[in-house]
């Protein structure tokens, strides 16, 4: 099985690092987890309650401590997508003030890539269903619902139209805009949307990049 590197799990603007190392990432607290959860426990309703920015775990296995953090929350699976045409448009969409990309929690006994593809299509109101290029990325983050703390994990993928179709935003999902944008609107959309969706921008960048040399 892969080594997981490490992970950031996105609390809005706050990050809670999981490493397997001390690799000098900048955090203001960090403990090296014992495989002890009640300390596990204890540390994640201290990071709740505190306005630092980042703090991090640190624990050899990267996979086990994820799993580790996850059993501690509700968790939600959920899939997307990056999708982009030959000329490097990128389909963002806005929703509740911010840009984001279009995803969506998975139906029972769907495969993360059947469950990107119906949200991308749904949230932009695609009558040409994208296609699946490659896995591009994993993402993280946690949000309260219904008085529970929730943990979210959004498989994304990168994905193709063979031309710029209409949009039609999901206004049921609180979504107001949907638009292609070039290279340069997208990196400035990077400086109004959330933490954990300008990670995966970052990643379709570095995808991009490796596709060109």
């Amino acid at each position: 099985m892969e080594e997981m590197t490490d992970i950031k799990i996105f609390f809005d603007e706050r990050i809670l690092v999981l490493t397997g190392k001390d690799t000098g990432i900048f955090s203001s607290r960090q403990i090296q987890w014992n495989n002890d959860r009640p300390t596990l426990e204890q540390y994640l309703l201290a990071f709740s309650v505190s306005t630092e920015a980042c703090w991090s775990i640190c624990y050899p296995d990267v996979r086990r401590l994820l799993e580790a953090v996850a059993s501690c929350f509700h968790t939600v699976e959920a899939a997307g997508g990056v999708v982009a045409l030959a000329d490097g448009r990128v389909l963002l969409i806005r929703r509740l003030g911010k840009w984001d990309l279009p995803k969506g929690k998975a139906e029972k006994g769907e495969t993360p890539e059947q469950t990107a593809v119906r949200e991308v299509t749904e949230e932009c109101g695609l009558t040409v269903a994208p296609a699946i290029v490659s896995k591009l990325t994993d993402s993280w983050h946690s949000y309260f619902r219904h008085r529970k703390q929730v943990l979210k994990h959004t498989s994304w993928y990168v994905m193709t139209l063979p031309s710029a179709v209409p949009l039609q935003p999901q206004l049921s999902e609180d979504i107001t805009d949907a638009r292609w944008l070039s290279g340069d609107e997208v990196n400035r959309a990077m400086n109004h949307t959330y933490g954990s969706v300008k990670e995966v921008l970052e990643s379709w960048k570095k995808y991009r990049y490796r596709k060109w040399v």
